[in-house]
Formats: C-alpha cells, sequence, structure tokens
C-alpha cells in the first residue's frame, strides 16, 4: 500500500512513522483516523488537522500542536501534558479526563468542549474561547484565563483557586461548588484609642 492511499481510506489505523512520513512529505490532513493509544510524546506537528480523529488514551506529552485543528476530535483520557496547542481549534472536542497540565491553549477554540474532570493545572489559556465549555470538576489550579471568554461555560465544581480570572468574560458561566481562592480578610482595627 502506498502512503497515498493511506490517505485516501480514512477508516483504519495507522502507526506513528506513518504519520511522521506523510507530515514530512508535505500531508497535514489526518481527520477521522484512529490513533487510540498512540504513543507520541514530543512530536511536532503544528497545523496538523486531526479533526473527528480518535485520540482516545494517546499520549501527545509536550508535542507542538500549535494551529492544529482537533474540532470534533475524541481525546478522552488522553495525555497532552505540557504541549503547545497555541491557536488550535479543539471547538466541540472531548476531553473528558484529559491531562493537560501546564499545556499552552493561548487563543485556542475550545467552544462547546467536553473538559469534564481534565487536569487543567498551570495551564495557559489566554484569550482562549470557552463559550459554553463544560468544565465542570476540572482542575485549573493555577491557571492562567487573562481575557479568556468564559460565557455561558459550565464551571461546577471547578478548582478556579490561584487561576488569574483577570478580564476574562464570565456573563452566564455557572460557578456552583466552584472552589474560588477566599477573600482577603480585612486587617484588624487597632483597640487603642
Amino acid at each position: 500500500m502506498d502512503k497515498n492511499s493511506l490517505m485516501d481510506s480514512q477508516s483504519i489505523t495507522i502507526t506513528t512513522a506513518q504519520v511522521l512520513d506523510l507530515y514530512a512529505a508535505g500531508r497535514r490532513d489526518f481527520s477521522q483516523f484512529d490513533f487510540h493509544e498512540a504513543w507520541m510524546p514530543g512530536v511536532a506537528l503544528p497545523g496538523i488537522n486531526l479533526s473527528q480523529a480518535n485520540l482516545g488514551s494517546a499520549n501527545l506529552g509536550s508535542a507542538n500542536l500549535s494551529g492544529a485543528t482537533l474540532s470534533s476530535c475524541n481525546l478522552w483520557r488522553a495525555s497532552l501534558a505540557g504541549a503547545s496547542l497555541r491557536g488550535a481549534n479543539l471547538a466541540r472536542t472531548v476531553m473528558i479526563r484529559a491531562e493537560l497540565s501546564r499545556v499552552d491553549l493561548t487563543e485556542a477554540n475550545l467552544r462547546c468542549s467536553d473538559l469534564r474532570l481534565a487536569n487543567l493545572r498551570l495551564a495557559t489559556l489566554r484569550h482562549a474561547d470557552l463559550r459554553h465549555a463544560d468544565l465542570s470538576y476540572t482542575d485549573l489550579y493555577g491557571a492562567d484565563l487573562t481575557a479568556a471568554d468564559l460565557r455561558g461555560a459550565n464551571l461546577t465544581g471547578a478548582n478556579l483557586r490561584s487561576v488569574n480570572l483577570a478580564i476574562a468574560r464570565l456573563e452566564g458561566a455557572h460557578l456552583d461548588r466552584a472552589w474560588l481562592d477566599a477573600a482577603p480578610q480585612p486587617p484588624e482595627l487597632s483597640s487603642t484609642y
């Protein structure tokens, strides 16, 4: 089977080596392929199209997927810790229980994505579009959500301790049972007159 026929059939599983060879040859469209449990830590595939691909339980830790298209992709229990997804399109992607600590999602589109129970500790989500995303029970401890758009997002039970929400849009966001930093206590007044 030649490399071009691999691209024509979108219901097969291909190896990481085949993906890297095809990518090096200029191919970018790997939509609808099955990469379930693939082992690709540190891989550099900026601009790749993985829309509707199955990456369930895949290891993409420290990968460079900047500008990639992963819309409607399955990333259930996938590991992307430390990966760069700057400007990536992850709209309507399933990332339930995904490992996303220290991931860079600056200006990423995560609109309507399912991030329930995901680990986003220390993640960078500056200017990210999280409108109507499901972030319930997600761990966002220490994440940078500066100027993120969280309108209509579900943050029920989310860990928002030490999160930077400067100029973030939160209209219509659900914050029931979210873990927030305690408000600072006012200094005690002196009792001496």
